[in-house]
Order: structure tokens, then C-alpha cells, then sequence
């Protein structure tokens, strides 16, 4: 503000010179209420202080100085939305004047800006719950995918379509157009034994004789009973070529022709096969701890040789001897 009498610089906020008094006049409007009138400085000297008050020329409104604040007490408009939002509220004159721009308080601030930052961190949380699902759907999606390859795999292995080499030599002499699918070592060779368990007990009255001490009279009956259970044969390796389904074991060798099979159950860990003139179920276990890798699409996958994946292995190469 520059004085009209003495041209000294003042605040812009000065109503009188504050080098020679004179009122200084400002065509710009500073009632922040309004932001149309001017405000008038009124001083009322107490015996302990002096008390400034800011009146508006055109909307009334009143503004108290207390402590370097100014509050607003009284308009004539009281739907005025700065009156309705602001009053009796002691701000600094930076920030009324931000108000008369357009602008806010500095509680009101804070008040945004923490809103602000919850609503960051709400978004954060959102964007980070929809990248843990999205991820989670992706691995589903891979899952499924690996699912189908391995279904069609095992499909395509059952049908002939695909024939297995072993990267492994045969560790037994293969015939003429034998071809080695799968060299299986540390193969457990079960099959059922029958084991035999006698029941009994004494019968007839017992007598007691003394503390602790009695007597039972009668005979003893007596009865055998039989079941099946699963005994380990041997241990060796398990060999599947085009033809045949070989164990080698340390103490004994089975050598299954691939068209004497009628059928096969497949397990988690091996399978249990039934051939012609065999009446007991030969199992081979421990087969899942070898892998079988395979492509498709440029996607490589590794499988353990499971039951499921050993059986159509030995279906498919029955397929393809006609």
C-alpha cells in the first residue's frame, strides 16, 4: 500500500499511513466475508489493553483482534457461507486472506490432507488386494494349464501317440526292435503272502488260593486263522521297453511280456500289475521318485512317474504292438 500523501510503503493490509497517518484508500476489495467491501479499523482503548475491531462497509461483517488472530463475531447475512463455515473461528490474516482467494483454513487443511492420506492408504490397500488376486489368478491359470498339458500328455502317452526314450542305457539286453521307454531304479517288488495267526485260550472255572494266587482248571482250545499281507520281495530296478516289464532285483528277476498284461492298477508311488497264468498281484513301488520331463508350446514340464503316468506308458506301448 502506498501512501497518496508521503508515498511511504505501508502492509497491505494498513488502513492509515504508518509514517504520517493519513487514511489510505484501496480500490481493492479485503473483507474476506463478502470480497466485495472494505473493512474499517475500530480501536477501543481498555485499562488494560486496546481492543481492534475490523467492521465491513458493505456486508457488516465484524472482525475481532486477539493475540495476532482475527474471528469473526457478527454479519448481516447469516446464510453467507463464510459466516456459516468460519465463525468465531481465530485465524491468522494469511489465512483469511487465503479465504478471500478462494482458499481454506489451515485446520481445514490438515482435515483434507488427512482425509487425503487415508484415502492413499485405502487405495494402496485396494490396489494392493487387487495384485495379490490378480497373481492369484494367474497362478491359478498356470496351475490349470499345467493340469491340461499333463492330462493331454498322459492321453496322447496312453494312445501310442508318444513313445518314451530313456536317457538312461538298458541295464538288461534288449531284443531285436526292442526299444528302452523308462529305466526305474530303487523299485521296491511286493506281493502278497499269506501269514498265519493262532487264536486261543483256557477254558473252565478258576479258584483263588491265597492273596494274589489262583488256580484256572479246564483244557486249552486252540484255532489257526490265515490273511494276505503285503511282503517286500526284493529291491532292484524296473525296466520298461516296447515289449516287456522288467524287474531286476538282487534276488529275484520278473520278466512280464507286455501282452500277457489284463490289467493294471495304478497307485501315488507305483502300480500293481495282473498277467496270464499269474494269480497274484506283482507290485512295483517307488517309482514317483524318478521324473519324466516333457514340452509342449514351448513350455517344459517335469512330472514324477506315478502310477497314472506308468500305466499309460505300458497301455500305449501294448497300443503300438498291434
Amino acid at each position: 500500500m502506498i501512501c497518496p500523501k508521503c508515498n511511504t510503503e505501508n502492509p497491505d493490509y494498513a488502513i492509515f499511513c504508518q509514517e504520517c497517518g493519513e487514511k489510505i484508500e484501496d480500490e481493492t476489495p479485503d473483507c474476506p466475508a463478502c470480497n466485495t467491501g472494505h473493512l474499517t479499523e475500530n480501536i477501543r482503548k481498555g485499562t488494560f489493553n486496546t481492543h481492534y475491531t475490523y467492521q465491513c462497509n458493505y456486508c457488516g461483517a465484524v472482525f475481532e483482534e486477539k493475540s495476532g488472530k482475527y474471528k469473526l463475531t457478527s454479519i448481516q447475512d447469516l446464510d453467507n457461507p463464510i459466516w456459516q463455515k468460519y465463525r468465531n473461528k481465530p485465524l491468522t490474516y494469511e489465512e483469511w486472506a487465503r479465504i478471500a482467494n478462494g482458499g481454506i483454513s489451515n485446520e481445514e487443511q490438515r482435515r483434507m490432507d488427512r482425509e487425503e492420506k487415508k484415502q492413499e492408504i485405502v487405495e494402496e490397500k485396494k490396489l494392493k488386494i487387487q495384485e495379490k488376486e490378480r497373481i492369484k489368478k494367474q497362478q491359478q491359470e498356470l496351475v490349470a494349464e499345467k493340469e491340461r498339458d499333463i492330462n493331454q500328455f498322459i492321453n496322447n502317452l496312453a494312445s501310442g501317440r508318444v513313445k518314451l526314450t530313456s536317457s538312461t542305457s538298458s541295464p538288461m539286453i534288449l531284443k531285436k526292435n526292442e526299444v528302452c521307454n523308462l529305466v526305474l531304479p530303487n523299485i521296491s517288488f511286493l506281493e502278497a503272502r499269506s501269514v498265519r495267526q493262532t487264536l486261543g485260550g483256557y477254558g473252565g472255572p478258576s479258584f483263588r488260593v491265597a492273596k494274589g494266587v489262583s488256580f484256572r482248571l479246564g483244557g486249552v482250545s486252540a484255532r489257526s486263522v490265515s490273511h494276505d499281507e503285503l511282503k517286500k520281495i526284493d529291491q532292484g530296478t524296473l525296466v520298461l521297453t516296447s515289449k516287456r516289464l522288467t524287474f531286476l532285483g538282487s534276488m529275484r528277476t520278473v520278466n512280464i511280456d507286455l501282452r500277457k498284461i489284463v490289467a493294471i492298477e495304478p497307485y501315488k508311488d507305483g502300480i500293481g500289475s495282473q498277467r496270464e497264468n499269474k494269480q497274484k498281484t506283482e507290485y512295483f513301488t517307488g517309482t514317483d521318485k524318478t521324473t519324466l520331463t516333457f514340452s509342449n508350446d514351448n513350455r517344459r514340464i517335469s512330472i514324477p512317474v506315478n502310477g497314472a503316468v506308468l500305466k499309460a506308458a505300458i497301455v500305449g506301448n501294448i497300443a503300438n504292438l498291434g
